[in-house]
């Protein structure tokens, strides 16, 4: 088998950044859903804790509240740095609640930067997916041509004297 059919494996890249950006979607219309439709509680942090590992740091919040036909509900959410110094004293937190939605809880205190991030991450991930693509196709002709042509014979000349040391 010829080594260059493994660059076809590049188009794994756009369909990796094609799948993240479909994640990106669906949390965004699900964000945006649950924003609009859903109902509105009064949430206590049961837990909350943000961890700092080498150069990132995150964490998460476990809410619990009753919904209108006296469920309990009870959810542990990840939190980015940014979100969580919003909400890091709050001991109730308004959130709303959409079971049928993609993101079934929206803190509505961090809504607006939980929305921008995830504009940030589609802006980023389409860009990578137009990259990844353009690089793809190059990369594509690139394989085509030399198992069509083979590769490129190479031929040494020496071009100085021969000398007696040699």
């Amino acid at each position: 088998m010829n080594k260059y059919y493994f660059l076809y494996l590049i188009w794994l890249l756009p369909a990796y950044f094609m799948f993240q950006f479909g994640y990106q979607v669906l949390t965004y219309y699900g964000l945006q859903s649950t924003y609009n439709d859903g109902d509105s509680y009064v949430a206590e942090v049961i837990d909350f804790e943000v961890k700092q590992i080498a150069a990132q740091t995150n964490g998460y919040v476990v809410l619990s509240f009753n919904t209108s036909d006296g469920s309990t509900i009870e959810e542990q959410l990840a939190l980015p740095v940014q979100m969580a110094q919003v909400i890091m004293e709050s001991e109730l937190i308004p959130v709303r609640y959409l079971e049928s939605s993609f993101n079934q809880i929206v803190m509505m205190p961090i809504y607006d930067l939980q929305r921008n991030v995830i504009r940030v991450n589609l802006a980023v991930t389409a860009f990578g997916l137009i990259v990844t693509i353009i690089i793809a196709v190059y990369a594509s002709r690139f394989a085509k041509r030399r198992i069509r042509d083979g590769e490129e014979e190479l031929e040494i000349e020496r071009l100085d004297p021969e000398s007696e040391y040699a």
